[in-house]
């Protein structure tokens, strides 16, 4: 297991590496920088000023030479400075950074919480009416675009439920049950992006399971319909729930970015949008790269707790 893990880690390095050179080399396919758009509110764009304002944010060096600067500081917890507030970006982001995961831990229990039950259900009751309301919904959740139905659920509640606590953010440190609350809505919204798939994927490894010998077996021994499911093939068929929540974490890391920035949540994928908008290069690519390292993270512990459940993962 030792050796496994060790190998699991170690292929992670080329992964970041990877990822942080795309990053980087991503804000130089942009044209313009921070500087046209401060140079455009200078007198008829004054060259003097613009040059040396590039030079002082080492704009004016030549791209690898920017990239290891950058990745140097990175190594250390230094990701720069932002170029419109001039506040450390590893600071920002560890005050937003919060919001992240506590919405998207959220919205992945409601999600595994409600689609195992309800997957597991589908597949018992196979080719049957509850089975096809089920199958129907979990496409049409699938289809529904996160964004329409945030803006919706914001829509309505605005006009007919006043009282949903929407549009609104209390740090959990300051009053946790308030906090709770007002990340419901945004949470259970989230979570309709993995919710379809995570009931889909529980369906077809419990009706895989259901057609093997050892199920007959069980039955053929008197154990009950409850105990097949529950204690047999439900326990077999979470590896496979398993690996699919691992990967729709990154589902939810892209969702996160519309979803907060529709329910006006102070989290790092309103401050990528605002930062976008306004070329702020040190805060894009740290934000970017400290989500891509979060994906890139659960899906290690996914990993080994896959060799935990499977021993066959490890040989």
């Amino acid at each position: 297991m030792t050796r496994y893990i060790a190998a699991r880690i170690a292929s992670l390095l080329p992964i970041l590496f990877g990822v942080s050179v795309l990053v980087f080399s991503m804000q130089h396919l942009v044209p313009g920088d921070i500087v046209d758009i401060v140079s455009a509110d200078l007198a008829q764009g004054d060259k003097t000023a613009a040059a040396r304002l590039r030079k002082e944010l080492r704009l004016d060096r030549p791209i690898v030479e920017q990239y290891v600067y950058w990745v140097g500081g990175a190594l250390t917890g230094d990701l720069g400075a932002s170029f419109v507030s001039g506040k450390p970006v590893a600071a920002e982001i560890l005050r937003r950074l919060p919001v992240n995961l506590e919405l998207a831990a959220m919205a992945m229990a409601f999600a595994i919480v409600v689609g195992i039950p309800v997957g597991t259900l589908s597949a018992v009751k196979r080719d049957g009416w509850t089975d096809a309301g089920i199958r129907f919904a979990s496409v049409l959740g699938y289809s529904l675009p996160n964004f329409w139905v945030a803006t919706l659920t914001v829509l309505v509640g605005s006009l007919w439920l006043p009282k949903l606590p929407i549009l609104q953010y209390v740090p959990f440190a300051e009053n946790p049950a308030r906090n709770l609350v007002l990340l419901l809505v945004p949470s259970l919204v989230l979570s309709l992006t993995v919710l379809p798939l995570i009931v889909r994927m529980t369906r077809a490894a419990v009706l895989e399971n259901l057609a093997l010998d050892y199920v007959r077996t069980a039955r053929a021994k008197g154990v009950g319909e409850v105990g097949v499911v529950g204690r047999h093939v439900l326990a077999n068929s979470l590896i496979a729930v398993l690996n699919v929540a691992g990967v729709q974490i990154g589902v939810l890391i892209g969702g996160l970015v519309l979803t907060e920035e529709i329910f006006i949540l102070p989290g790092l994928g309103r401050l990528l949008l605002e930062s976008i908008q306004k070329r702020d290069f040190p805060v894009i690519t740290g934000v970017t790269l400290v989500l891509a390292t979060v994906f890139i993270t659960i899906n290690l512990v996914v990993d080994l707790l896959h060799g935990v459940l499977d021993p066959r993962v490890r040989r």
